[in-house]
């Protein structure tokens, strides 16, 4: 899905919880999607540099390992300002890096329900 599509259905739903306002909706969506995208070039290059196709974790600096760590610290603090509840991190660069719980249930990717919306291609 593209960036645009999906910071569009994060404003809707952020904005509908009603904790913030279009604007800042607006914003915590963009806000999301980059970090969203950021943390998934990082999964990129942990599978690129990795010695063998199983081991994506291990192709990291640590200077990047931080910078995973800070970027998903960013991305949980960004959902509670929004209202929105995290379903978990994913590392493989080949799906979605964030995982999230919408209000309805709604989904995009194959895990169904039990994986959530994903953000961040």
């Amino acid at each position: 899905m593209r960036t645009n599509a999906q910071e569009a259905v994060l404003s809707a739903y952020i904005a509908s919880i009603g904790k913030r306002t279009p604007r800042d909706a607006a914003q915590d969506g963009a806000e999301l999607c980059r970090l969203a995208t950021s943390l998934n070039r990082l999964n990129e290059i942990a599978c690129n540099s990795g010695l063998t196709e199983i081991a994506c974790n291990s192709g990291l600096t640590e200077r990047q390992e931080r910078r995973k760590q800070n970027l998903q610290t960013r991305i949980k603090a960004a959902l509670e300002r929004a209202g929105l509840v995290l379903n978990h991190f994913n590392s493989d660069p080949r799906g979605y890096a964030v995982y999230l719980d919408l209000p309805d249930g709604s989904y995009n990717s194959f895990g169904g329900r039990e994986c959530g919306y994903g953000i961040g291609r």
